[in-house]
């Protein structure tokens, strides 16, 4: 009896990695606090939790707030969860004609050698678009069918991305972005992309 009531505690004391994420949400530009933050997803991996997220960050003029969108990596320290990457883009307006198929950006970790990892992560603009893809400077190649229009791949001890695909139905490719740098912009840190790895 004891012990359930101990684990009745613990659980409740818990804080849940999206809401460790809401006291740090701040706009890309000016540092200010973000305001409407909402959770779009939250997605498991080896070493936490990635959660994505939009807010409306203040223009300080007179002009309208800017919606942003952005990702947290949280890990569990102890009973609680700490934010250790982020980053975050302002998103573009969507227009009846535009033909663009995904918002996306790519962010890596501070973290030397064995702890880094690169993440891809965006929104889903079309709704023809099944799954995106990537090719990462590891040689891992992610995959996620996307929830709540949005999605995430982190690929530990990555240090970037190669290459971006975009997916339709029948597995029929939309889109194909190859984003590898030439071997002398490489820096120290960087590998180079594995082009016999790519999937398509």
């Amino acid at each position: 009896m004891l012990l359930l009531t101990a684990g009745c505690a613990a659980s409740m004391l818990e804080v849940a990695p999206d809401k460790a994420v809401y006291q740090q949400i701040s706009c890309p530009k000016n540092g200010q606090k973000a305001q409407s933050y909402q959770v779009l997803s939250t997605q498991k991996w080896s070493r936490g939790v990635v959660v994505l997220y939009s807010a409306l960050c203040p223009t300080g003029n007179q002009m309208p707030a800017r919606r942003v969108f952005g990702h947290k990596v949280v890990e569990r320290n102890g009973m609680n969860w700490q934010v250790s990457g982020s980053d975050s883009f302002r998103t573009k307006p969507t227009s009846a004609k535009s033909e663009r198929l995904i918002d996306y950006s790519i962010s890596q970790s501070t973290a030397q050698s064995r702890d880094r990892y690169a993440i891809l992560y965006g929104q889903i603009i079309a709704t023809k678009v099944v799954a995106v893809e990537a090719t990462f400077d590891n040689g891992q190649i992610l995959r996620d069918e996307g929830s709540n229009g949005v999605f995430a791949l982190v690929s530990p001890g990555a240090t970037g991305v190669c290459e971006v695909r975009i997916f339709g139905n029948d597995n029929q490719i939309l889109q194909q972005d190859d984003l590898a740098l030439p071997r002398r912009l490489l820096s120290r840190e960087q590998q180079p992309c594995y082009s016999n790895s790519h999937r398509l």
